[in-house]
């Protein structure tokens, strides 16, 4: 799997502000908003690059279930 760092250094250059918003959610430990960048550039090719923002926001996603989940150790 791709980084956010990887991804902003191979982007399309349609796709640079946007994962630069990627960068600093994911910098600041805003998951939630770092997955919707992802998905929504996900959304706009068929490309590999946006498969692997796809694959990155399920895995943001994930992290901010397992934040929300009671009683399970939030470090992942």
């Amino acid at each position: 799997m791709s980084t956010a760092y990887e991804l902003l250094m191979s982007c399309p250059d349609d796709q640079i502000t946007r994962m630069k918003l990627v960068w600093k959610a994911v910098a600041a430990g805003e998951w939630k908003e770092a997955a919707h960048h992802l998905r929504n550039a996900a959304s706009e090719g068929e490309s590999s690059w946006h498969g692997h923002c796809g694959e990155l926001a399920g895995h943001y996603d994930r992290k901010v279930a397992m934040q929300r989940a009671p009683g399970l150790d939030n470090q992942a």
